[in-house]
Parts: structure tokens; C-alpha cells; sequence
């Protein structure tokens, strides 16, 4: 083993990390943003919400990512940073629409009854009292999404992206050392999932105790 490379190639594989970083900036309030919402919309009364959302959210489910990720580039011909946020966007606002949908359902109905009772209107009953209850129950999986993302961003080397993956690819061409160059990504990989850990365990733990006040 030598050790050294990853000390030599520190430059390439701190930039690597910065893209990737970037990538997980955008793409995860993106998604968020945008899965909420139509989460939400999924959870309106009546029956077209529901069905719009469910056109939205089943081929960007089924749909391999990569495939998103070739047609945005290749076929629509949008730049590789704009492509592959884009695709990272929409493909996991899918899966939290569904969560978000899911947590919506898991908090009893009566409980937005009774905001309208006392007067709440049904957007301020949502945001108030349901909403902070769904933010509660959807963080786990919410936080699996997240570093699911920083992960999949690898995808993005695929279009010449210079994310963390494709450094590891360039070290090893230079230098046949790809085990050392992995070891160092998936070490880098496994720090920024911590991070991403502690940071929604923190909101959850702060929003909790802000809503018990």
C-alpha cells in the first residue's frame, strides 16, 4: 500500500470534494423544496391533486437515474453542472413527495379540525399544527434521502462533473493506486454522511423542543 498518494493527489481529491458538496447544496434544498410541495399538494382534498402529483412522481420514481441524467445532457443538451442538479432535483423530490405525503397521513385529521374550529384557516392549520408534526416523523427518512444524494452525485462523473468519484477514476489512471484513492473517497463519503446525521438529528431535536414550548 502506499499512502502517500493520497497526500500527493490532496489537491484533486479536495476538489473533488468541493464539487461534490455543491452538487449536495443545491440539489438537497431543491428537492426538498420541491418534494414538500408537492407533497402537500398530494394531500389536498379531492382527487386531481392527488392524480397530478402521482403523474409527476411515478416515472420520475422508475425511471434509472442515469437515464434522467444521459436525456437532460444528451438529448435536451443542457450543461453538465445544470444537468445533473436538475436530475438529482427531480429525481429524489419524487421519493420526498412521497414521504412527505405519508407523514401528512400519519397525523390525525382531528388535529387539523380543531385548528379550524378555533378559527385557523386550512393553510395556516397546515402549517402551524401539521406541518411540524410531519417534519418530526418524516426526518429519517428524510435524512437517508439527503445523504443518498451526496452519494448519487457520483452519477455526475458520468458527464465529466469532477465530483469526488472522478478523481478517485483519475488517480487510479495515474497511478494504478485505486484502492488507496477509494479508501480516501469513501472515508471523505462516510464524513459528510455524519455531518448530514448530526445536522438533522439537531433540527429535529430543536424543533421538537420549540414546539413543545
Amino acid at each position: 500500500m502506499h499512502w502517500s498518494i493520497i497526500w500527493e493527489y490532496r489537491d484533486a481529491l479536495y476538489q473533488g470534494l468541493l464539487d461534490t458538496l455543491l452538487l449536495a447544496s443545491i440539489a438537497i434544498p431543491g428537492s426538498l423544496l420541491l418534494g414538500v410541495t408537492l407533497g402537500c399538494v398530494a394531500s389536498l382534498p379531492g382527487w386531481l391533486p392527488r392524480e397530478l402529483v402521482t403523474l409527476y412522481v411515478a416515472p420520475m420514481r422508475n425511471l434509472p437515474i442515469v437515464v434522467k441524467l444521459f436525456f437532460f445532457y444528451f438529448v435536451l443538451g443542457l450543461e453538465a453542472w445544470p444537468a445533473g442538479v436538475l436530475t438529482l432535483v427531480l429525481h429524489y423530490s419524487a421519493s420526498i413527495a412521497d414521504i412527505t405525503r405519508a407523514g401528512i397521513r400519519s397525523v390525525p385529521r382531528e388535529q387539523v379540525e380543531a385548528a379550524r374550529a378555533n378559527g385557523h384557516s386550512y393553510a395556516q392549520a397546515f402549517r402551524y399544527v401539521l406541518l411540524p408534526q410531519v417534519f418530526r416523523i418524516i426526518n429519517p427518512p428524510l435524512t437517508s434521502q439527503f445523504i443518498d444524494i451526496v452519494k448519487n452525485s457520483s452519477i455526475c462523473m458520468l458527464i465529466g462533473v469532477q465530483e469526488l468519484t472522478f478523481q478517485t477514476q483519475e488517480i487510479n489512471q495515474a497511478t494504478f493506486r485505486g484502492f488507496e484513492a477509494a479508501t480516501a473517497v469513501s472515508v471523505l463519503y462516510l464524513l459528510v454522511a455524519v455531518v448530514i446525521v448530526i445536522a438533522m438529528t439537531a433540527i429535529r431535536r430543536f424543533a421538537f423542543a420549540h414546539s413543545s414550548k
